[in-house]
């Protein structure tokens, strides 16, 4: 993934950190290869787009989070925090809705929204992790 990212990128761009290498959608669907053919795709209906859920025993998984302590397994809950997505302005109406989702306090996050992790916090009852 970094060797592609740095194929890429400009020869004057700064190095990503690792935490910056899909902190995007952009970023995302590179390091996924994830062709352009896949926009507007519906996550609902479309047959070829599907989700998984992470079963935390994958290296980096961020999904929930299972401990096994000998034969118990034991689930950490994950805060996520709805927001309105980064750098639409312009698309009107739609910029103030909150389609952009991330786990609260994941370094990973480009940029956070203090205000919908507010709500976040107040919704869980302080739980963010």
């Amino acid at each position: 993934m970094r060797g592609l990212r740095a194929a890429r990128r400009k020869a004057q761009a700064r190095p990503l950190k690792d935490r910056e290498l899909c902190n995007g959608p952009s970023k995302l669907c590179q390091a996924l290869d994830i062709p352009r053919t896949f926009d507007r795709r519906d996550l609902a209906a479309d047959p070829q787009v599907w989700l998984e859920v992470a079963t935390g025993d994958d290296p980096g998984s961020t999904g929930p989070r299972v401990k096994r302590q000998e034969e118990e397994v034991v689930e950490e809950e994950v805060a996520v925090v709805a927001a309105a997505r980064v750098g639409i302005e312009s698309h009107g109406e739609w910029a103030k809705k909150p389609f952009r989702f991330y786990l609260l306090g994941n370094p990973c996050v480009s940029v956070g929204n203090r205000e919908a992790e507010r709500r976040t916090l107040e919704v869980t009852g302080g739980h963010s992790e």
